[in-house]
């Protein structure tokens, strides 16, 4: 007995599946330009899938690495908080913080260390000839090394004493040492900021990018160095570190409820300020993404109903011309869910070629994207599996109804069909 044989009494269902199976890549070689031409919308539909996800899963996996560098267990205080849109009226009543307030948040049982920020303003650094452009200079404390994990490559950071006495002296990023000092050790060196003169003491660790934007392009002053304010009218921004990553919470609602007092808001009065932590830049994240997702969903689903309608189309023709085929089939025992499944298997045949053909050509576009561009992209097995099974379901759909009028054919009048 042979082999396929023996399949066929064991195993009867599989037997059949794989016959059918055969049958549309028999059909797939009988009609070679009707048959690609019919998957071309699913074959682009799974690869629209495919390429997306792919893209969207590496920029993830980028974020997540992104707001992790910004230090573990961040707290942020800032007038207003990502993705928060005021009135005008409610940007006047946001207020920066004050040396009192800082002061007191260092002393809250659940904060390990705050640094304190300024933002001045400066248009013009340069060492010598050299220029840099559109560089981020801001005042800060010793406390910001510890807050955000970060750390000098060469020299040193800033002191509590080089705040105290408002000393001339700065700490820069990579980005500012290639544009200003390609060939120099730049410690020790003196630069100018719009005229005045400071010295360079230390040299940050490369940090990368943030949300696409260099991290490395910055230079750090002592709060105060650049720009003397009164006291009363100071307002500064501030990162914090709790204890632990377990005290997050705790630090925030004591955060909030010291300023809250600070500032006599009563209790229906909303915050004037806005404290947020990593997770705010994860959602903010998340819900652009999401918009992503749905825009690749609406685009492929429109490639998947092109395809599922032309599959239903080369089904219904070749209902038509194996005619007698089926009366055949069904006059040697063979019963209505045969010739349902019969035509099923062929149609989810069809879509699968155009899943598999969809997935191999997204993972090309997503494996381009990742070598000539400045975007991530991650091939991800579930969305892979998702688009394979989705691209048979469009065949198990659109298929059905050719396999309902295949099944429903009365096998005398099909014998007699030419």
């Amino acid at each position: 007995m042979s082999l396929s044989r023996r399949i066929a009494e064991r195993w009867p269902v599989l037997f059949a599946m794989r016959e059918a199976v055969g049958m549309g890549f028999a059909a797939l070689r009988a009609y070679k330009m009707k048959a690609a031409l019919t998957v071309l919308g699913v074959v682009m539909g799974i690869m629209t899938v495919t390429g997306m996800s792919s893209i969207v899963a590496g920029l993830n996996a980028s974020m997540a690495r992104q707001i992790e560098a910004l230090g573990s267990s961040l707290i942020l205080i800032r007038p207003s908080a990502p993705g928060e849109n005021l009135t005008p009226e409610e940007w006047r009543r946001r207020k920066g913080l004050t040396k009192d307030e800082l002061e007191a948040i260092t002393k809250l049982p659940a904060v390990q260390a705050v640094a304190a920020m300024e933002l001045p303003r400066v248009d013009l650094i340069k060492y010598g000839n050299q220029r840099v452009q559109s560089a981020s200079v801001f005042g800060t404390n010793a406390n910001y090394e510890t807050v955000h994990d970060t750390y000098v490559e060469r020299g040193r950071f800033l002191s509590e004493a080089d705040v105290s006495r408002g000393s001339s002296v700065v700490v820069i990023g990579t980005d500012i040492v290639d544009a200003l000092f390609p060939h120099v050790d730049p410690l020790g060196k003196e630069l100018s900021l719009d005229g005045r003169r400071f010295h360079v003491i230390g040299v940050l660790e490369r940090k990368g990018k943030f949300l696409f934007f260099p991290r490395d392009n910055v230079l750090m002053v002592p709060l105060g160095s650049i720009q003397k304010k009164d006291a009363f009218f100071s307002a500064y921004v501030a990162d914090i570190k709790p204890v632990s990553a377990g005290r997050m919470e705790a630090a925030v609602e004591q955060t909030r409820d010291l300023l809250r007092r600070k500032r006599k808001l009563r209790f229906l009065q909303p915050d004037n300020f806005a404290i947020f932590t990593q997770d705010t830049f994860t959602d903010l994240y998340r819900s652009i993404t999401g918009g992503i997702y749905m825009v690749m969903i609406a685009i492929s689903s429109i490639g998947l109903v092109v395809g599922g309608v032309g599959v239903m189309n080369i089904m219904l023709v070749s209902v038509t011309e194996r005619t007698r085929e089926i009366g055949v089939r069904k006059a040697l025992g063979a019963k209505k869910r045969d010739i349902r499944w019969q035509f099923l298997t062929e149609a989810m045949t069809l879509t699968g070629s155009g899943g598999v053909l969809g997935v191999l050509f997204g993972s090309l576009v997503a494996w381009l994207v990742n070598l000539f561009s400045p975007f991530p992209a991650a091939v991800q097995l579930p969305w892979v599996t998702v688009a394979l099974l989705t691209s048979m379901a469009v065949g198990l759909f659109f298929g059905l109804w050719p396999a309902l009028k295949a099944a429903s054919l009365d096998p005398i009048e099909a014998l007699r069909y030419e």
